[in-house]
């Protein structure tokens, strides 16, 4: 059984990560990969000065306008992403060890979701949707800008699809499993309806 003051304060931080965002410390994960962009984009500059390579400068450039298009929006918005939550606003981080294990399980499907988690576990759901939502362009961005980069680079090192081949094993990696997170998301919320528990 969870300390009813812990799981108040856990679902109170997960509601306001929902609401508000996370406190971005530094510089936001849109940031870090607009400027990355930027930079990838002009290390491909050279390959304009080839023909059949112009296409890599123009997806390397593609990439940086839409990171940097994420970065402005996301930062107009209030949606900039932290590359750490701190700690004064994790959620799991007010229950104790073992509670944080059984709350994991449960948002990950893995384990039933008993009544008094359920404000808890759906704060916690709809806190990964916001995160998948706002990172998707970056995500995109970058894909594009590493592409680029890795046509435009690749005569220099001597293989010509070896980093294309591993760019698209990522981008394919992290479709499949951001698809499973969502399904397995909308699998555990049915459960709550289906078991008729209270909604926050």
């Amino acid at each position: 059984m969870v300390n009813p003051s812990d799981l108040a304060e856990a679902t109170r931080r997960a509601e306001y990560l929902v609401e508000h965002g996370p406190t971005v410390v530094v510089m936001s994960q849109q940031a870090g990969f607009a400027c990355m962009s930027i930079l990838w984009a002009f290390i491909s500059v050279p390959s304009v000065l080839r023909t059949n390579s112009v296409i890599w400068f123009l997806f390397a450039l593609a990439g940086a306008v839409v990171n940097v298009t994420a970065w402005v929006r996301a930062r107009r918005h209030g949606r900039l992403l932290p590359y750490l939550v701190e700690t004064p606003q994790q959620p799991l981080g007010a229950l104790t060890r073992a509670d944080r294990k059984s709350v994991t399980r449960q948002v990950s499907g893995r384990a039933p979701v008993p009544p008094e988690t359920v404000p808890l576990v759906r704060a916690m759901l709809a806190w990964q949707r916001r995160s998948i939502r706002t990172s998707a362009p970056t995500l995109v961005g970058t894909g594009l800008s590493l592409l680029g980069l890795g046509g435009a680079t690749a005569p220099t090192f001597g293989s010509d699809w070896a980093f294309l081949v591993f760019i698209a094993v990522v981008a394919v990696f992290v479709t499949v499993a951001t698809v499973i997170g969502v399904r397995r998301s909308r699998r555990v919320l049915a459960e709550i309806d289906r078991a008729g528990a209270p909604v926050s």
